[in-house]
């Protein structure tokens, strides 16, 4: 109902979306995907990760520029159809590996993969924070934080939609948008906001950031170090 808070969007509408069509939002071949993730791993810091999560692989398209600076990668998504397409696509990959993983209730060292070496080096989150309601965002930066070695990295990239002219026409929001019946509210989530969420936390550093503008659209981009 209208002025309601606004809730996460559900696994089983990411799994109708992956199944109705393969890599539903071109991040495979459209120019504006593929520069977004080149530009989001230019941001990763020199050097290699022992451990590294990925939160919303999709279907591998970042997954795979992330690849060469890990050891291992876990990459993970809520959507099963996506995670199986993301696991095909990087199957020349093997120190890949690829589970289901809804946040922010999986995000826990306990429910994460035991191969997986802890504390995390890495973690990237791409896309995915508007998705979640106002708390569920709180508590994914939370434990996102938690998972993070003294001195490892998260790594954002998010489409900004925090304008009206700011919408891309093959957008994850958007396609959301048209299918949920929820209202817009003023607890939603933007782009610019989920980045300021793990900006604001004192045991993050923000390293490096910046908003960028392709094809006409923008996406915000940053980079924060857990001190200790």
């Amino acid at each position: 109902m209208p002025g309601s808070p606004r809730t996460s969007v559900s696994v089983e509408h990411f799994d109708k979306v992956y199944r109705s069509k393969p890599d539903p939002w071109g991040t495979l071949h459209k120019p504006y995907e593929q520069e977004k993730f080149a530009d989001t791993a230019s941001l990763l810091p020199a050097g290699r990760f022992r451990s590294a999560l990925e939160i919303g692989c999709g279907v591998g398209a970042l997954t795979r520029l992330l690849a060469p600076h890990c050891d291992h990668l876990l990459a993970t998504d809520c959507s099963a159809a996506a995670v199986g397409q993301a696991r095909e696509n990087c199957a020349d990959l093997p120190h890949l590996t690829f589970e289901t993983l809804r946040v922010p209730s999986e995000l826990d060292a306990k429910t994460l993969p035991t191969h997986l070496p802890s504390p995390i080096d890495l973690i990237v989150m791409s896309e995915v924070g508007y998705y979640l309601s106002t708390p569920d965002l709180l508590l994914t930066t939370a434990r996102i934080t938690a998972l993070l070695r003294p001195g490892g990295h998260v790594l954002l990239a998010h489409w900004v939609h925090d304008g009206p002219d700011a919408a891309p026409t093959t957008s994850a929001v958007q396609a959301t948008h048209a299918t949920s019946s929820t209202t817009a509210t003023p607890d939603i989530v933007t782009g610019h906001g989920v980045h300021q969420v793990f900006r604001d936390r004192a045991d993050l550093q923000p390293i490096d950031g910046r908003t960028v503008h392709r094809h006409g659209n923008s996406y915000r981009l940053d980079l924060l170090q857990r001190v200790a």
